[in-house]
Formats: C-alpha cells, sequence, structure tokens
C-alpha cells in the first residue's frame, strides 16, 4: 500500500482536497505494482511552512512505497506530482519539494510483511 502525503501551507476546501487526491490516485499506475484503490493519501493543508527563513506557500510530498520502484517511474511520477500541484492548487512547481521512501517491510491489514 502506497502513502501519500501532501503538506501545504495553503488552506484547502474539500473540493480542493478531493480533486487533489483524485489526481493523484488516478497517477499512481506510473508506479509499476501500483494502483488507485491500494494507495493511502493524506492531505495536511495550512500547515507552517518556511523557506529562507521566510513564510513560504509551497508543498512537501511525502511519498512511501513498499520495496523500491524503478528509477524511470520515479521520476515520471515526480514529474506528473508537480504538474498536478501547480494544475490544482497553482503551486508553482519550484516551491515544492517530495522524498520517495522505499521501505522492505510494511504493516498493514493486521499483519506485517
Amino acid at each position: 500500500m502506497p502513502q501519500v502525503n501532501v503538506f501545504t501551507a495553503r488552506r484547502l476546501d474539500e473540493a480542493a482536497k478531493n480533486a487533489l487526491q483524485l489526481e493523484i490516485g488516478g497517477s499512481m499506475p506510473i508506479l509499476p505494482g501500483k494502483d488507485t484503490d491500494n494507495t493511502a493519501i493524506c492531505v495536511c493543508d495550512g500547515c507552517a511552512m518556511y523557506r529562507y527563513g521566510k513564510p513560504s506557500n509551497g508543498a512537501f510530498v511525502d511519498i512511501r512505497l513498499l520495496k523500491p520502484s524503478p528509477e524511470e517511474s520515479k521520476k515520471a511520477f515526480a514529474e506528473k506530482l508537480f504538474t498536478i500541484l501547480k494544475d490544482t492548487l497553482d503551486i508553482d512547481p519550484d516551491r515544492v519539494y517530495m522524498n520517495f521512501i522505499e521501505l522492505e517491510h510494511w504493516a498493514s491489514g493486521g499483519g506485517y510483511s
């Protein structure tokens, strides 16, 4: 189960949050073996974010995956997320940071793998 956490300084209404999660979820198949239905997405808006010691209207995206994904797939997924954040929230890609955390072990559904 992939987990995508989006942190943004902007306050979002429910329609914007829903549009964002639909776009991100729909992009999950870019990563081999990942799908929309099995992805958990958390949108955290209104965060106090700073860049160079000053308030920033940017975003940070934390992407957690079970097992490594190919580099070209992660690159394509990152580029897609930059576009999604620009198109849905009007956040300049220069103000977006993201990471990929690839884990060997994961617990979910009452079990550990």
